[in-house]
């Protein structure tokens, strides 16, 4: 039965998780810039709703993408002392095979 950290796709996690963080950042500097406009009758108030979720998710994907990163390491250090030391095949020899 393999590990549960092998079966985990830690670079699309990884991926996603700091697109998450790249765009909550600027929706973030976005949001700040318009509420700088000056509001009008109260028209910042949902620009303050918005801007407390996108540092939520401006901290959650930097926490998560520290805790993937840690986890990935461990997973690669862990990973590898239960295997064999013979070499990898890069490339499959039956396509040679064939012709």
């Amino acid at each position: 039965m393999p590990h549960p950290l092998e079966r985990l796709n830690f670079p699309k996690i990884i991926a996603v998780l700091a697109s998450v963080l790249g765009i909550s950042i600027g929706l973030c500097g976005l949001t700040a810039w318009l509420s700088s406009l000056g509001p009008a009758n109260g028209s910042a108030t949902p620009l303050i709703f918005l801007g407390f979720l996108e540092l939520a998710a401006i901290l959650l994907s930097a926490v998560g993408l520290v805790i993937m990163t840690i986890l990935w390491f461990i997973s690669k250090a862990l990973g590898n002392f239960g295997k064999s030391d013979d070499p990898q095949k890069l490339f499959d020899d039956s396509d040679h095979e064939k012709k």
